[in-house]
């Protein structure tokens, strides 16, 4: 491993250093830092409300420390089905319970008696900006040849998202841990006292936003809620965004689903009478729907028994989703978000969910403690991209490629650093 990360840094350190050579890059490098001049030293930015603006936010121990700790993913998980507001089979409630009592043993008990040390493996945060830059690049040159290969732009018409390949759109995602990375290394700048506190959130606010209007041509609200919640999360826990910053972060990742939602239905199936608070709970309702039918199918053992994971390699066939689409709608061409309760039922049933609620509750868990213990802007950045998937799994599940490669990386790393407190 160590090998192939060598390999990694340093083909990503001489991609930075060749493309930051480049004329282009200069003119808009200077322009953005004429830009961020401008706005730290403006009238307007003084408006903004100061660090102790909605200060009794703070004295909320929960507020200041917890809103993304792993038992948090519960909490989320409960206002999704109170959104649904549908009835839960009984079946279900015994599953979704059993899950529940799993992920809490794995997330807060078993983390504290096998992680007692305080060594833990260190990253140079020079590489972490020049992999996150590398893979921001990448993401940003196949979002260019996605665009020209549709021939529009699917924000703007959407039935062009049906001609996206996705063997170019899968790397366009790399934007978003290209965008994390390089938002540790604008943490730890900070709390090295490289640049100030403005500074950062200047240059978080400003890569974010870059990130989230490049993904949103593709007309999907999944990355934008993606890149909102992991800006956010690792915000909160750098100290580079207020609470009440965070807890905005939530009404604009709702808008942005409603939106986004309420667009699409309007152009592609014509709902213009329905608003999109009503579109967003019909969804909530109808992957519930899903949900219940999933578990009265599946039984203690499942039925699938691993093909849907398969089915994640491409070129397997179906995708994860049509699959789930053939067995709960016996039509072909159909894409279903089953949620993250779904795909563990349909693969092996109760026992899946068991298993793999206290997997989840594991990774999640010792992320969380790691990165409370070191505070390092590494650790803060990949617990962040863990959660904000997990809180996205919610609805969708994990059946995407470069979110479970997310976290087989963050597993390897957390194995390692427990293997050094042994």
């Amino acid at each position: 491993m160590s090998q192939i990360y060598d390999t990694t840094r340093r083909l990503c350190r001489t991609f930075e250093y060749k493309f930051k050579e480049a004329f282009l890059f200069n003119l808009l490098l200077a322009l953005f830092m004429g830009i961020e001049d401008k706005w730290l030293n403006s009238f307007i930015k003084s408006l903004y409300p100061g660090h102790n603006f909605l200060s009794s936010l703070k004295r909320s121990r929960i507020l200041k420390n917890h809103i993304f700790s792993p038992p948090s993913f519960i909490v989320f998980f409960s206002i999704f089905m109170a959104l649904a507001a549908i009835p839960v089979q009984r079946t279900l409630q015994i599953n979704i319970l059993i899950g529940f009592s799993c992920f809490l043993l794995f997330s807060v008990i078993i983390p504290g008696a096998i992680l007692r040390g305080d060594r833990y493996l260190k990253f140079s945060i020079d590489d972490i900006r020049s992999i996150g830059f590398t893979l921001f690049i990448t993401g940003l040159a196949f979002l260019a040849i996605t665009l020209t290969d549709v021939g529009g732009i699917p924000l703007l018409k959407p039935s062009l998202r049906y001609l996206l390949n996705p063997k170019l759109t899968i790397p366009v995602y790399l934007m978003i841990p290209g965008t994390a990375f390089m938002l540790a290394y604008i943490t730890d700048e900070m709390q090295k006292g490289v640049i100030d506190r403005s500074t950062a959130r200047f240059r978080a606010i400003a890569v974010s936003l870059i990130c989230l209007v490049m993904l949103a041509l593709l007309g999907y609200r999944t990355p934008l809620v993606a890149v909102i919640l992991i800006t956010f999360i690792m915000g909160y826990y750098s100290g580079l965004f207020e609470i009440w910053e965070v807890l905005g972060s939530f009404a604009v990742a709702l808008i942005i689903i409603m939106g986004i939602g309420y667009f699409r239905s309007v152009e592609e199936y014509s709902l213009s009478n329905l608003g999109p608070l009503t579109v967003l709970k019909m969804r909530a309702s109808f992957t519930m729907s899903i949900l219940n039918r999933l578990s009265a199918l599946s039984g203690m053992t499942g039925v699938m028994h691993g093909d849907l994971t398969l089915s994640m390699i491409p070129g397997a066939g179906s995708g994860p989703r049509t699959l789930i689409g053939k067995l709960v709608l016996w039509r072909t061409g159909v894409t279903i978000t089953p949620t993250i309760f779904g795909q563990m039922l349909v693969e092996f049933g109760t026992i899946g969910v068991a298993f793999g609620m206290s997997i989840l509750g594991l990774i999640l868990g010792v992320g969380y403690r790691i990165m409370q213990k070191t505070r390092d802007s590494f650790y803060i950045m990949l617990y962040s991209i863990l959660m904000a998937y997990c809180l996205i799994s919610i609805e969708t599940g994990i059946l995407d490629q470069l979110v479970v490669i997310y976290i087989l990386c963050a597993f390897i790393v957390y194995i390692y650093n427990i293997y050094l407190n042994i």
